[in-house]
C-alpha cells in the first residue's frame, strides 16, 4: 500500500517530467491569461476540454486541463 511520502515522491518525478518537458519544449504551455471566453466543452478520464479565443491571435482554441493522476502521468510518460 501507498503511503503519503511515496505519493509525494511520485507526483514530484511526474512534476519534474512535465517541467522538462516544457523546459525542452516537447510540451506547449501556455499562460491560462492568454485566453479569453473560456468555456467547457466536456470532460473525460483525463480532464477537460475547453474552448477559448487565443488572444494573440484571435484564434478559436481547444484547451485540455489535465488531471493530476499517476495513471494518467504513466500513460503520457509511454
Amino acid at each position: 500500500m501507498n503511503n503519503k511520502n511515496d505519493d509525494r515522491d511520485t507526483s514530484s518525478k511526474w512534476t519534474q517530467w512535465i517541467n522538462d518537458g516544457i523546459t525542452n519544449e516537447y510540451i506547449n504551455y501556455y499562460d491560462y491569461n492568454e485566453f479569453q471566453n473560456i468555456t467547457c466543452i466536456g470532460n473525460g478520464g483525463f480532464g477537460d476540454v475547453y474552448r477559448a479565443n487565443w488572444e494573440n491571435s484571435n484564434t478559436v482554441v481547444a484547451l485540455k486541463s489535465l488531471k493530476n493522476d499517476d495513471d494518467f502521468m504513466k500513460k503520457i510518460a509511454l
